[in-house]
């Protein structure tokens, strides 16, 4: 488990995570960097979940995700 502000999330759930997301999908917008969380799961319409994150919980993300990952060897 993983807890980030008031959350808990099940790490097992997660299938990948973006370091470097933009808040929107959509090209003209303003963009905001962050970590998104692709989780294993669909929503109730069948859409896939994802948990977005910015600021100092993104940079939090990011330093959990990066050391995990180099860990694991799977940092090049």
């Amino acid at each position: 488990m993983l807890k980030v502000g008031n959350l808990v999330i099940n790490l097992n759930a997660i299938a990948y995570v973006d370091l470097e997301a933009q808040k929107s999908y959509i090209v003209d917008r303003e963009e905001t960097l962050g970590v998104r969380i692709h989780l294993s799961m669909s929503d109730s319409e069948g859409n896939p979940t994802t948990l977005f994150f910015k600021g100092s919980v993104a940079e939090y993300l990011r330093k959990y995700f990066l050391s995990v990952a180099a860990l694991c060897g799977g940092v090049e």
